[in-house]
């Protein structure tokens, strides 16, 4: 049903109005105040309506209702993730002492909206040594963590006679709370492929309620008969070994009988990225590099176990950074599948912009 827009509603009653009545209604009557604000109300009802309409159906539903779908399918929606790094800590001159660096310390990076990053473990600057590079997390979960190399380079509650602070390498593996889009697919999918306590879907079902694995594939029979391997992978590529060792748990009290399944990390190849872009006026060359490497990053990151690389999808994540307005790939890129071991990692990355 096509909603009518509230002057649409209002002219057709008007209209019925003087039909029915032989008398011309005057916008200044009490008559006309009156056909408006039923007019109002029936437009809000027919509003409503068809937002309820769409919240009936897991394709057209979003929010809360979608979640309800989601858990009618025993999924749930993924919520944000912290970006990971590390930090290097250094001094221009050499201590004689050591210099302490407690877990909580915090650098940031520069601009009106700066990331800002947290030290995850305690560490000691040695004496007699220049710098320390210490593991650290974006103090706020979500993608916007996933910030450049060298660009936190403000100390903000860093240790006294700390001189320097930088992020030698990317911080990443920062994901925003899952949207509708993607959990809409994931719902789609789980009636496409349906778990049977047996098939691969099922296996990468057990293991994706682990936390912090996002990514799983499925090699059947890689030992012989009655055995499957589950291969698994976090938003970063790396899953630490107390992941490792929980959705093993996990999967070892809903294997099938007399199936010998085995879950490991997956290892990863990698895509280099050689384009030549036409941009959009108004951005610098700086820009343009930067918002290309980051998209070709996360599209790396969104690609599955097991998946394909397709130059078509990569093409579209280049053009919604609103930078380009047209691309081409290097010859030596193509479509590339990879097997249920292993996941894409970003690799070198050549951006050559057209003046």
């Amino acid at each position: 049903m096509h909603t009518e827009t509230y002057e649409q509603i209002y002219q057709r009653m008007k209209t019925r109005w003087q039909e029915e009545s032989g008398a011309v209604c005057d916008e200044a009557s009490d008559i006309a105040i009156r056909l408006r604000v039923l007019a109002g109300e029936i437009y809000n009802m027919q509003t409503e309506t068809e937002w309820l309409k769409r919240q009936m159906f897991p394709a057209t539903a979003t929010g809360v209702y979608l979640d309800y779908f989601a858990e009618q399918r025993g999924l749930s929606r993924r919520e944000a993730v912290k970006a990971r790094g590390a930090v290097s800590f250094r001094v221009a001159e050499i201590k004689s002492v050591p210099v302490a660096i407690p877990r909580g310390t915090v650098v940031s990076t520069t601009g009106i909206d700066p990331v800002r990053l947290v030290t995850t473990e305690d560490a000691v600057l040695p004496a007699s040594t220049y710098s320390v590079t210490v593991p650290a997390e974006a103090e706020q979960a979500g993608a916007r963590g996933n910030i450049r190399a060298h660009t936190a380079e403000i100390p903000v509650s860093v240790p006294a006679g700390i001189d320097t602070v930088t992020n030698n390498a990317a911080f990443r593996g920062g994901a925003d709370r899952e949207g509708d889009t993607t959990l809409r697919e994931r719902i789609r999918m789980s009636y496409v492929d349906h778990p049977n306590g047996m098939n691969a879907a099922y296996y990468i079902s057990k293991v994706l309620e682990v936390e912090g694995i996002t990514r799983a594939g499925v090699m059947s029979k890689p030992r012989g008969a009655g055995t499957v391997d589950v291969y698994v992978a976090g938003y970063s590529g790396t899953v630490s070994d107390a992941k490792l060792l929980e959705a093993q748990t996990v999967i070892e009290r809903s294997r099938g009988i007399n199936v010998d399944v085995t879950v490991a990390r997956a290892t990863s190849q990698s895509y280099d990225m050689t384009v030549t872009i036409i941009p959009v006026a108004g951005y610098s060359q700086s820009e343009i590099v930067s918002l290309c490497t980051d998209a070709f990053a996360d599209y790396i990151a969104s690609i599955p176990i097991g998946g394909t690389l397709y130059l078509g999808k990569l093409g579209k994540y280049l053009m919604d950074t609103g930078c380009v307005e047209t691309y081409v790939f290097d010859s030596s890129m193509t479509n590339t599948s990879i097997p249920a071991t292993k996941f894409f990692v970003a690799g070198d990355v050549s951006v050559a912009v057209q003046s």
